[in-house]
């Protein structure tokens, strides 16, 4: 009878209006996300989230036992994959790159989101990644450092960025066009914060077009770079003086261009 009075009264401890409650892990407390509409987030996996999904549990419950058994060959093999995992994000950490971070649908936002560039540069064992919203210049099918120079805790890069017109928007005119851009980047790697300077110098889209004589991105970087183009009705020369990187790009009356 006492027995029976005990396991009522946990039952009632542990339920609510008929809704038994359940236990949420001590320190593991998850709460969804909403955006401002109150519609629940749906967030993104993490790679390493979506590999421990596919690896073999390391413990199982032996069906005839009822105990837990332990695979050491399993946790040999899935730390490996773990390890593999965290070289590969650490190689492209650590290097040069350009790509175009889509618009996740899943996502729910107030605002539209934005198509981004994003540009990761790196030096000796920093890194950083710089993002700014882009619909125009989308997946460039050539980025090329052309200039790295440290001096002090400044690291000065001039970098070149170009893409196939890839627009929706403009009725098929620009589909053999080009997006064209320069970056000038001054870099502080002791606190790891940069200034970037952006120049399009070819754009279908923006009616800007280059006519630079020289190929851009077989320049010598020992030269001056000189490149022209055309905005509009305007034409526009910039340089570069791979000897004075501190200036950055320069317009033709010798001061740093706006």
């Amino acid at each position: 009878m006492y027995k029976l009075v005990i396991i009522a009264l946990l039952f009632v401890s542990f339920s609510v209006n008929g809704q038994t409650k359940t236990k949420t892990p001590k320190g593991k407390t998850k709460v969804a996300k909403v955006d401002s509409t109150g519609a629940t987030i749906e967030e993104e996996k993490t790679p390493e989230e979506l590999l421990e999904l596919t690896l073999q549990p390391e413990t199982e419950i032996d069906a005839m036992t009822g105990k837990k058994v332990f695979y050491k060959e399993r946790k040999i093999k899935n730390d490996s994959l773990r390890n593999a995992l965290r070289l590969e994000q650490r190689k492209t950490k650590m290097s040069f790159w350009v790509k175009t971070k889509y618009p996740n649908p899943k996502i729910k936002t107030p605002q539209p989101q934005q198509f981004q560039l994003l540009i990761n540069i790196v030096n000796k064992d920093t890194n950083l990644t710089y993002c700014v919203n882009d619909s125009i210049c989308k997946d460039p099918e050539v980025k090329k450092l052309l200039y790295e120079k440290a001096v002090g805790d400044t690291t000065y890069m001039l970098i070149f960025v170009q893409a196939f017109t890839k627009s929706k928007s403009d009725g098929g005119i620009c589909n053999a066009g080009k997006e064209t851009k320069l970056f000038f980047v001054r870099w502080n790697t002791k606190t790891n914060t940069a200034k970037w300077k952006t120049k399009y110098i070819n754009s279908c889209i923006k009616t800007i077009t280059n006519m630079t004589k020289e190929k851009i991105t077989a320049w010598d970087k020992t030269s001056v770079l000189t490149v022209s183009y055309h905005k509009g009705s305007t034409f526009h020369e910039i340089k570069f003086d791979p000897e004075q990187p501190q200036l950055g790009l320069q317009n033709a009356a010798g001061a740093e261009d706006k």
